[in-house]
């Protein structure tokens, strides 16, 4: 089966200017002055063939086309201006527009309209007003026009830029925070329970009996594991609401503060909350867990869960040795990361989170809204 070629809009335009100038030519309305002579069978094809080639090279060349125009139309005017040539004037004052430099837009753009008052004040003065509207309406036909064609394919195309530009930011902006969730996720699945770890291992060094340490570094790290694969299959899939912990995974750092001697009581949970209200709580109270631990090791930790109606409340706390903010910004080795995860997890369902010393005690409070469906 054959198939149709493509063409260009240029290749597509000059054809149909061909076309014309063919019908003209057969209807006898070559030129536009019958009365000034006209050309020879030969020359009117000459033109045809001028103005196609002519008009083909216009978007490529712009300027050459320009000046080859101009020249053909000042040797044609003479003989009662030929519409061919006419007609493919204003396809390469397009393109020139278009795709012409901006110092050369600028100068056809001031001909175009000097051109046209210029000859229908002529005109009109030298010969007949109604001639010289005449004249006037043909140049806005054949000069003008074309200029506001061109300003609107360069309105189109700024628009157009703008909008890429735009999705170009909107896009950078969503990998961006992409990057950070996966980085608050990554801090909050691993570097809690690797942090339990280490401090595990250092108590298991010094207990009398480290069997019961043992057992909460290989809890610590089976839960790490859990929440990995959890949390390859979340960014594997389309969305990124499914939760990947539940209020019970607080166990094992539970676990891990207890087997460095701390007493910890949490009461509360999350029964019939959003789960992605859950998550997030489990997420802070991991945190808030895993930094007692790390910081103040054998200190009590209390966590208390409390929701009233369409408001949930969470307080972390664990007693300080001496009675100050551990390093300021929990010291947690991460640049503050931990607080900061802390306020924007908060922060994403529309709640707060703030942390600081109470008396002898470093609490983490966190009131989030509840939606419920």
């Amino acid at each position: 089966m054959m198939s149709i070629p493509r063409f260009s809009s240029t290749t597509v335009s000059a054809l149909g200017t061909l076309v014309v100038g063919l019908l003209l030519w057969v209807s006898g309305a070559f030129t536009l002055i019958q009365g000034w002579g006209g050309h020879s069978a030969p020359v009117k094809i000459a033109i045809l063939v001028a103005a196609f080639v002519v008009q083909l090279a216009a978007p490529r060349r712009p300027s050459a086309a320009l000046a080859i125009m101009v020249v053909l139309i000042a040797l044609d005017l003479p003989s009662g201006a030929s519409l061919p040539l006419w007609i493919s004037f204003t396809d390469v004052i397009f393109a020139v527009m278009t795709v012409g430099s901006a110092r050369l837009r600028r100068f056809v753009g001031v001909a175009c309209f000097a051109v046209t008052v210029a000859g229908a004040v002529a005109v009109a003065l030298a010969a007949d007003p109604r001639a010289g509207v005449l004249v006037g309406l043909l140049g806005v036909a054949f000069l003008v026009s074309p200029l506001g064609y061109a300003q609107s394919v360069h309105a189109t195309i700024r628009a157009a830029r703008a909008e890429q530009s735009a999705a170009a930011a909107e896009h950078a902006a969503a990998l961006a925070e992409e990057r950070r969730r996966v980085s608050r996720e990554l801090h909050d699945t691993v570097a809690g329970h690797v942090s339990a770890i280490a401090i595990l291992a250092e108590a298991a060094r010094e207990a009398p009996d480290p069997k019961p340490v043992i057992a909460s570094m290989r809890s610590n790290s089976l839960a790490a594991l859990s929440e990995l694969r959890e949390m390859i299959d979340v960014l594997a899939a389309d969305g990124d609401d499914t939760p990947t912990v539940r209020w019970s995974s607080l166990a094992p750092f539970v676990t891990a503060a207890e087997a460095v001697g701390s007493a910890v009581e949490v009461h509360g949970d999350t029964e019939g909350l959003p789960l992605a209200i859950e998550t997030v709580l489990t997420r802070i109270a991991g945190e808030a867990l895993a930094n007692a631990t790390r910081h103040e090791p054998g200190q009590p930790v209390a966590v208390q869960l409390v929701s009233a109606g369409d408001l949930v409340e969470m307080t972390v706390s664990n007693g300080l040795t001496d009675g100050r903010a551990m390093a300021r910004g929990e010291g947690d080795g991460s640049g503050g990361n931990g607080l900061r995860n802390m306020m924007i997890r908060a922060e994403s369902i529309g709640g707060s989170a703030t942390a600081g010393v109470e008396g002898r005690r470093w609490v983490v409070r966190v009131r989030v809204p509840v939606v419920r469906a």
